[in-house]
């Protein structure tokens, strides 16, 4: 990851979702973490190591996922191709979701202050656009880099395996 934010604007573009900002005038798309806005950030991180890493926040689309076990209307489902799916038309706003995902992702969105009518709002791993066949995640197929992948499992699992293989004969296995 280059830190040059693509996948974040993708993301935005392709689900609608508007600009966050934290700079006083507006005028730059400055979120500082998920929302019912941003499903999709980018982080630099300095800790690790000497050198600053820039690294993807987003859904990590659980294997397990709590989300979806605690979500008591199924609108959080775990899709035949692996990912975190929703139905926006089934969730009945309790906020389960953001109470036990351990990532911190789902938000909720106020629909109706007087009501207090919510909905969750998450990355939805632009499953209308996997459902076209328009391709993968809108932020996967704009990261320049390759940083984002997607595809068939056994094929990112060879890639994995091969990256790891390259790492270790670079000495760099803890990277």
């Amino acid at each position: 990851c280059i830190g040059c934010r693509a996948c974040q604007m993708a993301c935005k573009q392709w689900n609608h979702l508007p600009g966050e900002s934290t700079d006083a005038a507006g005028i730059y798309e400055t979120p500082v973490g998920l929302s019912a806005i941003t499903w999709n950030i980018i982080k630099l991180n300095q800790k690790v190591e000497a050198e600053p890493r820039f690294f993807n926040y987003q859904c990590m689309h659980c294997a397990d996922a709590a989300c979806v076990a605690a979500c008591p209307s199924g609108a959080l489902y775990k899709d035949e191709r692996g990912f975190t799916a929703y139905n926006r038309d089934k969730c009945i706003g309790c906020g389960y979701c953001t109470q036990w995902c351990p990532y911190g992702v789902p938000h909720l969105v106020v629909e109706n202050a007087l009501t207090g009518t919510a909905k969750a709002a998450k990355c939805t791993f632009c499953q209308d656009r996997i459902q076209q066949g328009l391709g993968g995640p809108s932020c996967a197929e704009r990261c320049p880099v390759g940083a984002l992948t997607w595809g068939p499992r056994e094929t990112l699992l060879a890639q994995a395996k091969q990256r790891v293989e390259t790492l270790k004969a670079e000495g760099l296995s803890s990277a």
